[in-house]
Order: structure tokens, then C-alpha cells, then sequence
């Protein structure tokens, strides 16, 4: 990565990002259809063919539970499907690392395999990273943790970064190196975060709505929901609701909630590609910050020792 030119700035790191991404645009959508939509298709797939076909291996089934194993292997394509692409999503957390080192060197991306070996070639270390994040994940949720959980995941941002670059350490040294390199740049890490998450995410799913609406396409897309959201027992919280004299839940609303929150995920996933290298680029801003400053120590260290000596 040696031909990136820092510059301290996010603005920069920004806009170098930018540049890398719309630069091979096409490659890393082609990249990241099968990670975001496999797991789409796997759900709908799932749920599609259990749900759909429930009733009729009820009622033709005496056994319970060997009607279960009917609805257990309909739902198994799905399922598979799912975790496939489940697992390619994740390795795309650190093969995307990979590709900005390779844009950064060569101008190009290409030879995804070798990208993802990053992460495949060291499965079980990589496992173990995503278990901790995602135990980390659990604890800060709670209401108890939310604040002080922020904090410290701002701090955390990079472990996906030092795991791609710094593979000789331990699992605990990932954050650990996180913190480190974050410290003294907590707010700059976290503005560069929220920019990142309004453009990359809020801003393009509020501009494709903007579109669908246009097109007369939402409603459209929504009606597909309805028949999920019909089967909501919807009936008491609405009472509820009618008591405290607020307004009812209705199923054009659950089936528009859907909508939003699937089309929220899908940018969410096709964007990875920019957040990744905006990560990429800021985790080598601040490793050569780092680097000065050592530096700067040892010329200051060694000049005292030598003005000792005199």
C-alpha cells in the first residue's frame, strides 16, 4: 500500500475512497450479488416453501414429527442457500481489505479467490473474530451497555482491518491494536463513521424510494407483502391501541415496514464495498500517524541521550 499518500484527513480518505470504489464499481457489485441476494433468496426460499406447503404436510401426515421433518428438509435449499451467502458476506469483511490494497498498488481489482483467501486460508482465526465481535455485539445491546458499548465499538472499528493486514496477532490483539491506533482520534473515527453510514446507506435508500415512488412502484412492491403481514396477530395490540386512543396497526403498514427494512439491507450490503475501503484507507492514516510519532520519539529520545553526553 505503499503508493497511497497520506494525507491526515477524513475528507480525503473520503474522497480517495470514493475514487477507488466508482473506479471498479462494476466489479465489486458483481462482487458482493450472490453475499447480499443469496441470503435474500435463501430466507424467501425458506420461508416460502415450510410455510407454503405446512398445511398441506399437516394434513396429509399423521406422524407430528415426521410431518416437522417434511417442513425441516423444505426449508434445508433455503437454508443452505442462506448460509453460503451468509459466510461469503463475511469474508467479503476482510477480502474487501485485500482489494483496496490491490487497487491502492496496482490500480486494479481482480482475482477475487485470492482476496478471499485472506480470510478463508485462516477459517478458524477468523471464526473466533466474529464470535467475539458478535458476543461484544450482544452485550452492548443491552440498555445497560448502549452508551459505553458505542464508545468502545468506535474504538473496535478496525479489528476487520488489522485482521487483513496484521495477521500474525491474536484474536484479543486485534482490538487491543484497534484501540491503539483509534486513541486520540475517537472523533474524527466516529464522524468518518457517521458520514459513511448517512451516504452510503440513508442516502441511496431515500433516493431509490424517491424513485419507486415516482415509478408507482412501492405499493406495488409492498402488496407482496401482505399476504405475510395478514398472518400477524396484529388483532390485540390493536386494541390496545384503540384504548389509548392511538392509531391502529394495519397490514399496508407492516407490509411497508418490511419493504423499508429489506431495502435498507440490500444497500446496506452492496455498500460494504466503500465503507470497506474507507476503512481500509483510514486504518493506513492512522498506522503511519502511529509511525511518525514513533519516530519523532526516537529522534527526540536520542537527541536528550546525546546532549547528556556533551
Amino acid at each position: 500500500m505503499s503508493k497511497y499518500k497520506v494525507k491526515n484527513s477524513i475528507w480525503f480518505v473520503l474522497a480517495e475512497g470514493i475514487k477507488i470504489y466508482f473506479t471498479n464499481i462494476d466489479k465489486f457489485l458483481t462482487y458482493m450479488l450472490f453475499p447480499v441476494f443469496g441470503q435474500l433468496i435463501g430466507i424467501i426460499l425458506s420461508f416460502g416453501l415450510s410455510l407454503g406447503f405446512a398445511n398441506q404436510i399437516v394434513a396429509r401426515v399423521d406422524n407430528p414429527l415426521v410431518a416437522l421433518l417434511f417442513v425441516l428438509l423444505l426449508a434445508l435449499p433455503g437454508l443452505l442457500i442462506f448460509v453460503k451467502a451468509f459466510w461469503d458476506y463475511m469474508v467479503a469483511y476482510v477480502a474487501l481489505n485485500s482489494m483496496t490494497e490491490g487497487a491502492i498498488t496496482t490500480g486494479k481489482v481482480y482475482d477475487f479467490q485470492s482476496h478471499n483467501e485472506v480470510a478463508t486460508r485462516r477459517t478458524w482465526p477468523y471464526v473466533l473474530l466474529l464470535l467475539a465481535v458478535g458476543l461484544l455485539s450482544s452485550i452492548g445491546s443491552s440498555i445497560f451497555f448502549i452508551i459505553p458499548a458505542f464508545v468502545l465499538w468506535i474504538y473496535f472499528i478496525l479489528v476487520f482491518q488489522i485482521f487483513t493486514f496484521e495477521p500474525d496477532l491474536k484474536i484479543y490483539e486485534y482490538f487491543k491494536r484497534s484501540f491503539v491506533l483509534v486513541k486520540g482520534h475517537w472523533f474524527r473515527t466516529f464522524l468518518l463513521m457517521a458520514i459513511l453510514s448517512f451516504f452510503s446507506i440513508f442516502i441511496i435508500t431515500q433516493g431509490i424510494s424517491v424513485v419507486f415512488d415516482y415509478l408507482n412502484l412501492t405499493n406495488k412492491i409492498c402488496m407482496l407483502f401482505d399476504p405475510i403481514s395478514s398472518t400477524l396477530p396484529i388483532g390485540l395490540t390493536n386494541e390496545i391501541l384503540t384504548l389509548l386512543k392511538q392509531p391502529i396497526i394495519t397490514t399496508e403498514m407492516i407490509s411497508e415496514s418490511i419493504y423499508y427494512s429489506i431495502l435498507s439491507a440490500i444497500i446496506m450490503g452492496l455498500t460494504l464495498p466503500i465503507r470497506s475501503i474507507c476503512w481500509s484507507l483510514w486504518y493506513l492514516n492512522l498506522t503511519e500517524l502511529e509511525q511518525k510519532k514513533q519516530n519523532s520519539n526516537k529522534k527526540s529520545k536520542k537527541q536528550k541521550n546525546d546532549d547528556e553526553v556533551e
